[in-house]
């Protein structure tokens, strides 16, 4: 079965920007509200790719405020490089708060250990000045980017969803015109800090965000999964009804044209769903297929053998620390799951000493936990490794025995 995982997973693989290596652990970047502090990066972990832990204690791995124009963002999306040591990542440059129709560009992000990143955040009125229609006043979203490996250009494509004010069109509603979103495409360039001018890659007839692409290596085809979105309408290229699902469309070619299948993929009954995320189970050859059912505040889990028909797997509960909004996951390896966690517990652990009543604490003891979160804080800051958070633990882990005597 291995064997046949690899082979119908190879294409999957570089599209992804993976190498092959002995991955063991799926890691889930997300973000967890509508709100600034739900708007930004957040991790979990999970053994099987259908139950996550969240790292960090649920708080965010990196603060929106340090690498975003709106200091937050949205829908994160993340990918290994075809190098299999460097992680690029894009999200929606976006503040909730400030109106659905105020986004106007991106974030790209690169790192080496999944923890400290360099980021650019593009500025699509200022970046493309010259580019008709992309002014502030017209432009109103730049939505849910991705980053995919295109093999034949030999560059990273970045595809994301715009909408723009003069494509409105109206709805059943007469009191509510529909933002008409398309999915358009850019190329990063080498070092991951800036973007081509944008272009059309799929138009499905009406409002379309979300897509993720998979390279079908068996049928040789990419598959473009994205949602329906907005008002229920008759859409004009299918004679079909929209009603807010995720959908599929496929192509040859990375850039298109994609044909789209007129039907929903998610579980029926189970409305609106967004967010959808494609990835291979770990020594399988099926594929889950997870969607952010927001209005009901779960994730939903499905799998797949051949990337067509997906069937039901479970809702993943969201609760506590874990309340995921729309993200997407990648397999990672048993050390870098060893860095992210050991990472993770510093923070847990510095949280525990503060849970402690301060009349537990001496004087002295008191300038040892300031001094104890000075170099927590510094090693959590700089380039680290396992092992030099593992030290930290045990520095914890000693100062708490000692409080508690």
């Amino acid at each position: 079965m291995k064997n046949r995982f690899l082979t119908l997973c190879a294409g999957f693989m570089v599209a992804m920007g993976l190498q092959a290596q002995e991955y063991t652990s799926y890691l889930f970047a997300y973000f967890s509200g509508n709100h600034p502090d739900g708007e930004q990066v957040r991790y979990a972990i999970s053994d099987d790719g259908y139950n996550y832990r969240a790292l960090n204690d649920g708080r965010p791995v990196l603060s929106s405020d340090t690498i975003a124009l709106k200091k937050s963002v949205r829908d994160p999306h993340i990918v290994r490089a075809q190098d299999g040591k460097t992680f690029y990542m894009v999200l929606t440059d976006m503040r909730s708060h400030e109106g659905w129709q105020s986004n106007d560009g991106l974030v790209l992000l690169k790192s080496t250990d999944l923890l400290h990143w360099e980021h650019t955040a593009i500025h699509f009125p200022t970046r493309f000045p010259n580019l008709k229609g992309f002014d502030e006043k017209n432009l109103h979203a730049v939505w849910a980017p991705q980053t995919i490996w295109d093999e034949k250009e030999g560059k990273y494509m970045i595809y994301y969803s715009i909408g723009r004010h003069d494509w409105e069109y109206p709805t059943e509603d007469p009191h509510f015109n529909q933002p008409y979103f398309r999915i358009f495409y850019s190329y990063a360039n080498e070092d991951f800090t800036d973007i081509t001018e944008p272009k059309l890659l799929f138009d499905f007839g009406t409002a379309a965000i979300d897509g993720d692409i998979v390279y079908d290596a068996k049928n040789k085809e990419y598959v473009l999964f994205f949602k329906d979105e907005g008002r229920s309408v008759m859409n004009p290229k299918g004679n079909f009804r929209t009603r807010q699902g995720v959908m599929r469309a496929t192509s040859k070619e990375l850039t298109g044209p994609y044909t789209v299948e007129y039907r929903h993929l998610h579980k029926p009954g189970q409305f609106p769903v967004e967010g959808s995320s494609v990835f291979p189970l770990i020594g399988s050859d099926e594929y889950v297929l997870m969607y952010d059912c927001y209005a009901n505040g779960y994730y939903q889990f499905c799998k797949s053998s051949d990337l067509k028909q997906f069937t039901y797997v479970q809702d993943t509960k969201t609760y506590g620390n874990f309340t995921p909004r729309h993200g997407s996951v990648i397999h990672i390896t048993d050390a870098e799951r060893e860095r992210l966690e050991s990472w993770s517990a510093i923070g847990e652990a510095m949280q525990e000493l503060y849970k402690i009543a301060v009349p537990c604490y001496t004087l002295d003891e008191l300038e040892q936990r300031k001094a104890l979160q000075a170099y927590t804080d510094k090693v959590m800051a700089g380039k680290g490794n396992a092992k030099a958070y593992q030290k930290a633990l045990k520095k914890i882990a000693k100062f708490k025995k000692q409080v508690l005597k």
